[in-house]
């Protein structure tokens, strides 16, 4: 298995050449034309979500890229007698790494409009040769999670809390979150089955540098998850988010073990 992702990334290095140009950190003494006292006040307010947005990111490995991530918010709509947002995000490969290794992953999302919390998660993930599509419909009077696995037709149950989030939700509720520097926020996530303590350390106020869309007063968060009170070791980064009046996220990054993934934003759409 290690030989193999050896080989797998040593390809990947050799055969896609060029950098692509992805977000830059920098201070406020550095770019004194970004208000930090605009943006601290702003940070502290709570903020709306949004409808008929689309955001697309740059993923790189090592500075090279490899694929895409499309996030879209479309219109409220009636789920089971409550508003819902519709939520997806889709992770795609670039041409080149797809002759290598093809991932086209989908995830839905339906966050309650008043709770922000998660009613319905659906994940389809096409990674390599591996294939799973799972359905997950939260009960809050029962109590539990309905996993409806596509793939092999199995299905599974697991007790959820009250205000449980989806990955997907789970992000857009806390776009909406008053912050400080120095805040610790905890959101329980339902994944696979488990139940995880997520908190996010707003750790830093900076200023983020898009190629394509310019500079932005952002808020770095560092999140920790905790699986049964243990800390769950897989993938540790950071992420930046827009610290004005929309809670974008701007740019993240991901330490593996070959390298680091970042996601930089490139264009915002509205349809």
């Amino acid at each position: 298995m290690r030989r193999s992702l050896y080989i797998f990334f040593l390809a990947l290095s050799i055969g896609l050449t060029g950098c692509a140009s992805t977000g830059k950190v920098k201070s406020f003494s550095q770019e004194k034309e970004v208000s930090q006292a605009k943006a601290e006040k702003s940070m502290k307010e709570v903020s709306d979500f949004f409808t008929r947005k689309r955001f697309t990111y740059l993923i790189t490995w090592n500075g090279i890229p490899v694929g895409r991530i499309i996030a879209q918010a479309d219109d409220v709509i009636r789920y089971k007698d409550d508003n819902v947002y519709v939520v997806s995000l889709r992770t795609e490969s670039n041409k080149f790494l797809s002759k290598i290794y093809r991932v086209e992953d989908v995830y839905t999302s339906y966050i309650d409009v008043d709770t922000m919390t998660s009613r319905r998660y659906e994940a389809d993930r096409k990674e390599g040769n591996y294939r799973k599509h799972v359905i997950v419909e939260y009960d809050f009077d029962k109590g539990q999670a309905r996993y409806t696995n596509l793939t092999d037709g199995s299905v599974k149950y697991c007790d959820i809390k009250r205000d449980v989030q989806d990955p997907v939700s789970a992000m857009c509720y806390f776009m909406t979150l008053p912050a400080k520097i120095g805040d610790r926020i905890k959101i329980n996530v339902n994944l696979n089955e488990k139940n995880y303590e997520l908190y996010s350390q707003v750790e830093s106020l900076d200023v983020i540098k898009l190629p394509s869309l310019g500079l932005f007063p952002a808020f770095r968060v560092r999140p920790k998850a905790l699986l049964k009170g243990q800390v769950y070791e897989k993938g540790r980064g950071y992420m930046y988010f827009a610290a004005g009046d929309k809670r974008y996220p701007l740019y993240g990054v991901v330490n593996i073990p070959f390298g680091r993934v970042k996601a930089t934003l490139k264009t915002i759409e509205n349809f």
